[in-house]
């Protein structure tokens, strides 16, 4: 049986896709997915987003991720604010912090992950949040959004924390984006997540062509496999896939103000 879904942040603009985009987007339409937000987060994948914003018509979200932070100047929030002007563009980022492997100095990251909240605020859009390695800092940050302005408008896509986090999160507003970790054995401490976050705030995603789910860990990700997310997700948490499917579908809409 096929389902209505939404793959909320995927980067199908990805060089990882150049042999057969028209056959893995074939794919995610059989799977049921009728929607994909494309993610370009560099300088380099606000253009190729264009295109296939242009080209194909799925949704973006145009902002700069925090291993490109270097990149960060005056010139760049002025550049977002005409990306945004895109009618299919429905979030900014993903921006936020990752300390992994600190391409870009811890500074300058937590400096363009504030100007771009900033930006959400400004243009009455969600944004999308990327963090890694960095929990500390990512929470100070997003607190003190929270203590300024309300609650943070948005999704911490790519969930892969424990329940502490998780409520962490929600407090602060957010909902939060399930992906291919969601689906592997061992994750056992976010399955537990999983089990407890309110099915009102869950999104699915890919992170295609990275975070490939059970059974093709390990290889290339791609948007029809969201499929395999949202069916873990009602194992999880003992409901019919259909029910989740038209549960994170919804909340995707709602979030980002996409039609049907």
């Amino acid at each position: 049986m096929t389902y209505v879904l939404i793959d909320s942040h995927a980067h199908v603009d990805a060089s990882q896709f150049d042999n057969d985009r028209a056959a893995v987007l074939a794919r995610a339409r059989a799977a049921g997915v009728t929607r994909i937000i494309n993610v370009g987060c560099s300088v380099r994948s606000w253009t190729t987003t264009l295109d296939l914003c242009a080209e194909i018509g799925l949704y973006a979200c145009f902002g700069l991720h925090p291993n490109d932070a270097d990149a960060w100047d005056d010139t760049i929030i002025p550049a977002l604010r005409r990306l945004h002007a895109h009618p299919h563009a429905v979030a900014v980022g993903e921006t936020g912090l990752d300390y992994y492997r600190e391409y870009a100095p811890a500074e300058k990251q937590r400096a363009a992950f504030a100007a771009q909240l900033a930006l959400a605020r400004e243009l009455g859009k969600p944004v999308v949040i990327h963090h890694r390695e960095a929990h500390a800092d990512m929470l100070a940050i997003l607190r003190k959004e929270v203590q300024a302005h309300g609650p943070v408008h948005g999704v911490l896509h790519a969930f892969n924390g424990d329940l502490e986090f998780a409520q962490a999160l929600l407090d602060l507003g957010l909902h939060l984006g399930l992906g291919g970790p969601t689906t592997f054995k061992n994750a056992t401490d976010l399955h537990a997540a999983v089990r407890a976050i309110p099915l009102a705030r869950v999104l699915i995603e890919t992170d295609s062509p990275y975070l490939a789910p059970q059974p093709h860990r390990g290889k290339r990700n791609e948007p029809a496999y969201v499929a395999l997310v949202c069916a873990r997700i009602a194992e999880l948490h003992g409901r019919e896939v259909d029910e989740i499917a038209a549960i994170t579908t919804a909340n995707a809409e709602r979030l980002f103000g996409m039609g049907t």
